[in-house]
C-alpha cells in the first residue's frame, strides 16, 4: 500500500507508471539508476543488454515520471525523478520491498563497479600522461622562486598548470607547511567534466589535498588571493586570446590579490617589446605588473609575470580627500 492516503493521480498516470514497472529488465535498470547517475552505455554492460534496448526502458520509466535525464557535458545520466506525485511514491515503495540479493541486480552491481574500477585506473593513465615532468616545469618553478613562496602563504590559491614541479610546490606537505604564513589552500582550474576528474585521479594518486574546479564551476562567486594562470601549451594561441583571459582571472581575485601568468614570448612579439606590451597589457586589466621574467627551456621561450590587483578603493579615498580639502581652501 501506499502510505499517503491523500495522493491522488488520474488513471492515465497511475497506469503509465504502473506499466513501466512492469517488468523485471526495467526494475533493475530503476535500482540501478538510484544507486548512482548512470548513463545508458554503463547501464547496457552492466545488465549485458544492447543500448538501443536499454535506452529504450529508460525512455518509458521517464515518461511515467520515474526517471530524469541530466546532462553533464557530453555525458547524459539517468537519475530518479524529484517530482512530488504517485510516480515517486510508487517508486519509494518499489525501491523498498526490491530484494537486494536479486541474481539480476547483484550480477549488475559487480559489472558496474568493475567498470567504475577500470575507469580509474584509466584516469590515472590519462593523469600521467597530462601532469607533465619538463625542464620547462622546474625553470618555470625556478622563476617563481621565494616571492611566490610568500604569497601563497596561507592564501586562498586558484592554479592552472599541468606542470608537476610546479603543482608539487604547491601541494607537498612537507614545503608546505614550514610557510610562515601557514598552508595555502589550493584550487585547480579544469576546463572540462572529463580534465577534473583526470586531476582528481591525480590527486589521489599522489596523496596531495585540494580542490579541482571547472572554470564554469569557478565563475559562482569564488574569491582567491593569488592566481597562477600558466595555460597548456595550445590554450594561448591567439593574443586576442590573453586580455580576456587576463580579464576573466582579475575578476576571480579580491582586493590587492596577487596574479601570476605564464605567457608566450612569441605571442607578443608582432607588437613591439614583449615585456613592455605584457605589462600595458596587465595594466589595462586593472593590474599592477610588479616584475616580469623571461624563461627558456626546451625551445620553449615564455614570460613569467607577477602583478597585484590595483587598489582603487584607495585611489577613489585619496582623490576625494583632495577635493575636499581644495574644496575647504577655496
Amino acid at each position: 500500500m501506499l502510505r499517503n492516503y491523500e495522493t491522488r493521480a488520474d488513471a492515465d498516470t497511475m497506469s503509465r507508471a504502473l506499466r513501466a514497472v512492469a517488468d523485471a529488465a526495467r526494475l533493475r535498470l530503476l535500482r540501478l539508476c538510484t544507486d548512482r547517475p548512470t548513463s545508458v552505455s554503463e547501464l547496457a554492460a552492466a545488465t549485458s543488454d544492447s543500448e538501443p534496448n536499454v535506452s529504450r526502458h529508460l525512455k518509458q520509466l521517464a515518461q511515467a515520471g520515474l526517471l530524469r535525464r541530466v546532462r553533464r557535458g557530453q555525458r547524459v545520466e539517468h537519475q530518479p525523478a524529484t517530482d512530488a506525485g504517485f510516480p515517486a511514491e510508487l517508486l519509494g515503495l518499489l525501491l523498498s520491498r526490491l530484494a537486494p540479493d536479486d541474481a539480476g541486480l547483484r550480477e549488475a552491481r559487480a559489472r558496474l563497479h568493475a567498470i567504475e574500477a577500470g575507469a580509474r585506473a584509466s584516469l590515472r593513465g590519462s593523469a600521467a600522461d597530462w601532469v607533465v615532468t619538463s625542464r620547462l616545469g622546474r625553470s618555470l618553478r625556478g622563476a617563481l622562486g621565494s616571492e611566490f613562496t610568500r604569497d601563497i602563504a596561507g592564501a586562498r590559491v586558484l592554479v592552472r598548470s599541468q606542470h608537476r614541479e610546479v603543482l608539487e610546490a604547491l601541494l607537498q606537505d612537507g614545503q608546505c607547511s614550514a610557510l610562515p604564513g601557514g598552508v595555502p589552500r589550493v584550487t585547480l582550474r579544469a576546463t572540462s567534466k572529463p580534465e577534473k576528474n583526470v586531476l582528481q585521479s591525480w590527486l589521489e594518486a599522489e596523496g596531495f589535498d585540494a580542490e579541482v574546479l571547472t572554470s564554469g564551476e569557478v565563475r559562482t562567486g569564488a574569491v582567491f588571493d593569488v592566481c597562477l594562470e600558466a595555460p597548456l601549451h595550445d590554450e594561448l594561441r591567439e593574443l586576442d586570446q590573453l586580455p580576456a583571459l587576463l580579464q576573466r582571472t582579475r575578476a576571480r581575485l579580491g582586493d590587492a590579490g596577487v596574479l601570476w601568468c605564464v605567457v608566450p614570448y612569441d605571442l607578443l612579439e608582432e607588437q613591439g617589446s614583449p615585456p613592455t606590451r605584457l605589462r600595458a597589457l596587465l595594466t589595462e586589466c586593472g593590474i599592477d605588473c610588479l616584475a616580469i621574467a623571461p624563461v627558456e627551456a626546451e625551445g620553449r621561450h615564455v614570460l613569467v609575470a607577477r602583478g597585484r590587483v590595483r587598489a582603487t578603493r584607495s585611489v577613489i579615498t585619496t582623490s576625494t580627500s583632495t577635493s575636499q580639502s581644495a574644496a575647504v581652501r577655496g
